[in-house]
């Protein structure tokens, strides 16, 4: 019952910007654990480390970018930079939700070229920009399957948005396709109202 309360409080909050969306928001989904997100430590834009277990608690949206990307990551981060606001406007970051997101081009993307890019977003401590030299980087793309090769002028990699729960698990990976700041909204209040 405690539960169910909790799920349409979060629910609640998220009503009125999917009422006008035209989106239901019951029944509350359920999301299913895809697997134990695997930790890393990487830099952000102030050179300060970040544990990504030292979020535990928190629901952690986690992208992959790159600074002089004109596909895929302007669009990811555009829709990121409208969830924020969502979220922010909801009092839900940074205490209870963080944003991340990781360039996938270190030897472009040194801490000031991502720093710039990061301040076109209004970075701030609910969306920390992240890196490390490429030795320390190639395992964490790695472990979330996100490679990367030379097309064109340009990189070509997956840009996937992982959706990890306050347990560390990643619960929803979203590609281009499916990363709708509408439906991230929903999947983040489930998960809200499941640490309850």
């Amino acid at each position: 019952m405690r539960r169910a309360l909790i799920a349409a409080a979060c629910l609640g909050v998220l009503a009125p910007a999917r009422a006008e969306e035209g989106i239901s928001t019951s029944p509350t989904p359920r999301l299913n654990v895809i697997r134990k997100a695997a930790d890393f430590e990487l830099l952000d834009t102030h050179r300060e480390r970040l544990r990504l277990s030292s979020l535990r608690g928190r629901v952690v949206l986690l992208s992959f970018i790159f600074t002089t990307c004109s596909s895929a990551c302007p669009i990811v981060s555009s829709r990121i930079a409208g969830l924020r606001q969502d979220l922010k406007s909801r009092g839900l970051v940074p205490d209870k939700v963080q944003l991340l997101s990781v360039t996938v081009d270190p030897l472009r993307d040194d801490p000031q070229a991502l720093a710039g890019y990061a301040e076109g977003f209004q970075d701030d401590a609910s969306w920390r920009f992240l890196r490390e030299e490429p030795a320390r980087l190639a395992p964490v793309l790695a472990s979330y399957g996100e490679w990367v090769r030379p097309a064109e002028g340009t990189l070509d990699h997956p840009a996937r948005v992982y959706l990890i729960d306050g347990r560390g698990r990643v619960r929803e990976i979203y590609s281009l396709e499916f990363f709708s700041r509408a439906q991230a909204l929903i999947d983040i209040a489930t998960l809200l109202a499941e640490k309850g």
